[in-house]
């Protein structure tokens, strides 16, 4: 893998987003209080968008300025949304304007549209996102302490450990969409803001732009770390399982725990090798990879390892790592084009993930440079093994309805050279050419011809990008 950084000198850089307005911009959160304005040429303007850090609490290390959304009629309207934890710890969402200044925000705009008091000074969640429907969506954590002792995830009586999902264009100072789950649920107790529950921290979800299925970063508590996916038609409230469940494990009680009405991680990993912190990615449809393009990316806070994650067909999921990184991966986030970058937290970096590209004996794991833009792309050396613990497969369908579409198989007959992506080269590129790849990645296959075909991108490496690559030559054509 190939990184660059975009720009250096921030200060815990915890998210990275763009405005959507065709401006190029990129605006960089610190979790002090400031959002930092990255120009087209990778410069930070000295002047904050915004600078609320009087009002921003964080002197715990999850509080903060901890998530930014722009309005998608930014360009028209000028409103964006903030999330952090005031003064007194609680969780705030709150809506600004731009001023006439077009790279500073005007602080006097503030109208804070939710204050959610919390026991604890951790598990915040915070992350903002609207969705392809237009409703924003926001993620708060469970409350925070350890084990969730108050079981607020489970509670739909409270916003703690959830996904909301509100309309910021109607009401006062907002709407509850009118096909919210809970809507009509006959106990008036129950919050109608709920979308999604039994979150432990959601610090980072994403949408996929191109299929508007729903990914979910959530922090374990002491074992292990989970991915979460909803396919664009499923219509909410999803049990996500904690506390009763911690990732697939049973946590509360420890054995023989409920699992009816819970939805699985489609993604797991434990807290081994550095492990600690799962930050929640996005599903790569930027132009520059093809290697990427339809991988789900994500990475560890703690380890700086970053995984890829692909649906090969319906309810089928596979996960590995593609790269050990040196870097504090806080964030992911996208550009207009969507391009993937990470928010190194200890380096103070913004950086640019470029994609793999093939090994040299030179490549060496060495922290990129912080001090400013890289003239060059820093190499950095993976750790991704044909087959090992590394890699997670599941074949079991999560309860939740699929939107992903089923491969079709595809006929090349007038190809005069081997296909890209035909693994046992019968002259077309089909689902029987995806599992042989599964099949080596799980090291149930290892007849060489069937190894080199699954090497879809030539790096010498079968892994989650080549079954990637097989499936975009499905679905692509």
């Amino acid at each position: 893998m190939t990184f660059q950084t975009v720009v250096g000198g921030l200060t815990q850089p915890v998210f990275v987003t763009h405005a959507g307005d065709s401006s190029g911009r990129m605006f960089v959160l610190e979790r002090a209080g400031r959002i930092r304005l990255v120009d087209t040429s990778g410069a930070i303007a000295s002047t904050p968008f915004l600078d609320i850090a009087s009002i921003v609490g964080d002197s715990g290390s999850e509080q903060g300025l901890l998530g930014l959304a722009f309005h998608p009629a930014y360009g028209t309207n000028g409103r964006f949304f903030v999330a952090y934890t005031n003064i007194s710890g609680d969780v705030v969402l709150a809506r600004y304007s731009v001023s006439a200044n077009p790279s500073i925000a005007d602080p006097a705009s503030a109208q804070i549209l939710l204050t959610i008091p919390k026991p604890a000074a951790n598990h915040n969640g915070g992350m903002v996102e609207f969705g392809p429907d237009g409703y924003l969506y926001f993620a708060v954590g469970d409350g925070g302490g350890a084990g969730d002792t108050a079981n607020n995830a489970q509670n739909r009586t409270v916003l703690l450990g959830k996904i909301l999902r509100v309309d910021v264009d109607s009401g006062v100072p907002y709407a509850i969409p009118p096909d919210n789950p809970f809507v009509a649920d006959p106990d008036p107790a129950v919050k109608q803001e709920i979308f999604a529950y039994g979150l432990r921290n959601p610090w980072r979800f994403s949408f996929d732009r191109a299929l508007g299925d729903l990914y979910i970063g959530d922090v374990g508590q002491g074992s292990r770390e989970e991915i979460d996916h909803e396919p664009s038609s499923f219509p909410g409230a999803g049990n996500y399982g904690w506390r009763v469940m911690e990732r697939s494990l049973c946590f509360n009680p420890s054995t023989g725990c409920n699992q009816t009405g819970k939805i699985l991680p489609v993604a797991e990993y434990g807290h081994v090798s550095g492990n600690c912190s799962v930050s929640g990615g996005y599903v790569y449809r930027g132009d520059l990879s093809l290697e990427l393009r339809g991988v789900y990316l994500y990475g560890d806070f703690c380890s700086g390892k970053m995984w890829g994650l692909s649906q090969p067909s319906p309810g089928a999921w596979a996960s590995a790592e593609i790269v050990d990184t040196s870097y504090s991966i806080s964030s992911f986030g996208e550009d207009e084009s969507g391009e993937i970058y990470l928010t190194d937290y200890a380096g103070g970096a913004l950086v640019h993930i470029l994609g793999p590209l093939p090994p040299t004996p030179t490549s060496t794991p060495s922290r990129t440079s912080t001090s400013g833009p890289s003239p060059t792309p820093t190499s950095k050396a993976t750790r991704t093994p044909t087959i090992g613990p590394s890699i997670a497969f599941s074949a079991t369908p999560s309860p939740s309805p699929s939107s992903t579409p089923t491969p079709t198989a595809t006929a090349s007959s007038t190809s005069t050279g081997p296909l890209d992506g035909d693994v046992n080269q019968d002259g077309r590129v089909d689902i029987i050419d995806v599992q042989l790849c599964v099949n080596v990645i799980l090291g149930t296959e290892s007849d060489p011809p069937i190894v080199a075909g699954a090497d879809a991108n030539g790096d010498g490496l079968v892994d989650v990008l080549d079954l990637q690559r097989i499936v975009n030559a499905i679905l692509l054509g």
